[in-house]
């Protein structure tokens, strides 16, 4: 019998974030019972470190410059074969519910209108969109809440029949509770029963019902939160006292140890410009924001197991990237490549799991996705291809299947993590970052200004001295320079169809 696939997605959040992981604050046990029965990888990291190019990695498990969407605002190029379309090809059941992201949701910089956009957040609020279409980007089906915290979508219809005017409780003029000095955080005053999160949650929970017998489905199941505005409803925007919470370690340091980076801190004020009572705030309603979606995975689960469906299904949990949240006295996401930012949760729970709990010795990536479903599902990775348009062709795919140790912990051989960041929003200074991490050391080169970062994750875990310059660490830096090299160039593309012989 071909195995189930639930696909548990949230929106920038810490790997660290989890009490599974040894978080002094945060509530989640409903994740830690998947990691507790399954394997939570502490040592995962994103390709990218915004939404849009993470997420079309674990759409098509190739890197950014090999699928094109180098940064939000660009499009996942449609002609790209997808992981949901593959495994429709062999009789699953693709569905998604929540964020999808795979378009821009509209016109987003210097106010040009962008090539059209099936998410585009004008046109679905014009009426002019009320659904994606069928087989977007392999999903048979998809139930769209586009945005963050103030959303958009196929929800905001339903709430609007269930109580007009409504949709304004989930804005910061709708807010029960805003302190003004902390502008990207307030309390929602709209009823729990109708927040998004458990219209997801319900909305999955009638995928599940719906299914026929023995009719194998991948559902993604995609949460906006705990993305920042740092807004969460209650009773979880009450949960945690603000006064009592740990801060980060490392909040009062900047440590940018690098001209440049210390440069984009007045680039990025909203980012830099914080004080510890703003802080507080943040982490007591992004704790909020957590539990509650923890609450609704808890809810899905059990109707999983009602459906007689949890003994044959593969669960993943994961996040497309990280979150500051304070460290280095930086909040949301930004240039800084910090283990907060691209570390990410990322929990399996398949059928045959041997229980591991949370694995903090294995390096992995989000590109690992892709080829570990492939392998659950059966299918050779080779059929990602068969449209002949593969951007790896004739490489393969640049993750690798995380099945043994997933179902059996068994080690694998140590792989570096890749993470690639083009951004040009604050042109012209433009970056372009590429970073190497291996179960010791992370190494970072900014093209543009031609600095870099080397840490001893091992030793300095909050990334406060930079050993790019110091001469007993040549050595080390060389060879992770090299090996980074050669991780460019096996992922490099190679897509360009011959014609003839010359």
């Amino acid at each position: 019998m071909k195995p189930n696939f639930l696909i548990f997605v949230v929106d920038q959040m810490q790997a660290q974030a989890l009490s599974l992981h040894g978080h002094p604050d945060v509530q989640t046990p409903h994740l830690d019972q998947l990691g507790a029965e399954g394997v939570s990888l502490f040592r995962a990291y994103c390709s990218n470190p915004v939404c849009m190019p993470s997420r079309a990695t674990l759409l098509t498990g190739l890197t950014p410059r090999q699928h094109g969407c180098l940064t939000n605002g660009n499009a996942v190029p449609e002609h790209l074969p997808t992981l949901p379309g593959v495994l429709a090809e062999h009789g699953y059941r693709t569905h998604a519910i929540g964020k999808l992201h795979h378009q821009p949701i509209g016109s987003v910089n210097r106010g040009e209108e962008l090539d059209f956009s099936w998410e585009d957040r004008k046109r679905w609020e014009a009426g002019e969109i009320d659904k994606l279409p069928d087989g977007y980007y392999g999903y048979q089906t998809t139930e769209l809440v586009g945005g963050h915290v103030d959303v958009y979508g196929e929800y905001t219809r339903w709430l609007e029949q269930q109580q007009p005017m409504s949709s304004r409780q989930l804005t910061m003029e709708g807010a029960y509770k805003h302190d003004p000095s902390v502008p990207m955080s307030w309390r929602i005053g709209l009823p729990e029963e109708l927040h998004y999160n458990r219209w997801i949650a319900r909305r999955t929970e009638a995928f599940l019902e719906q299914l026929q017998p023995d009719e194998a489905f991948y559902l993604w199941c995609s949460f906006p939160d705990p993305h920042h505005p740092f807004a969460a409803c209650r009773p979880y925007s009450e949960m945690y006292d603000s006064s009592t919470l740990t801060l980060p370690a490392n909040w009062e340091t900047e440590a940018d140890s690098i001209a440049w980076l210390h440069s984009m801190r007045g680039v990025h004020p909203s980012h830099t410009q914080f004080d510890e009572q703003a802080l507080r705030e943040i982490l007591a309603q992004t704790y909020g924001m957590i539990t509650h979606v923890d609450s609704c995975i808890g809810q899905i689960v059990a109707k999983l197991k009602e459906q007689q469906l949890y003994d044959n299904t593969v669960i993943v949990f994961l996040a497309d990237h990280g979150e500051y949240l304070g460290s280095h006295h930086l909040i949301t996401k930004a240039e800084w490549p910090w283990e907060e930012l691209l570390r990410v949760p990322f929990i399996w729970k398949s059928p045959q799991s041997a229980a591991q709990g949370m694995n903090d010795r294995h390096v992995a990536s989000l590109l690992d996705f892709v080829p570990t479903i492939l392998d659950f599902a059966g299918i050779d990775p080779a059929e990602m291809d068969t449209r002949g348009v593969y951007a790896a062709r004739p490489l393969g795919l640049p993750g690798r299947s995380l099945r043994t140790l997933v179902e059996f912990g068994v080690p694998m051989p140590a792989r570096p993590a890749l993470v690639e960041y083009d951004e040009d929003w604050y042109a012209p200074d433009v970056c372009r970052m590429r970073a190497l991490i291996t179960e010791q050391y992370k190494l970072v080169v900014y093209i543009r200004s031609g600095e870099g970062l080397l840490f001893d994750l091992q030793h300095d875990p909050y990334e406060q001295v930079n050993l790019w310059s110091d001469p007993a660490y040549a050595h080390i830096r060389h060879a992770l320079t090299e090996q980074l090299l050669m991780e460019l160039i096996r992922t490099d593309r190679f897509d360009t169809k011959r014609v003839t012989g010359a």
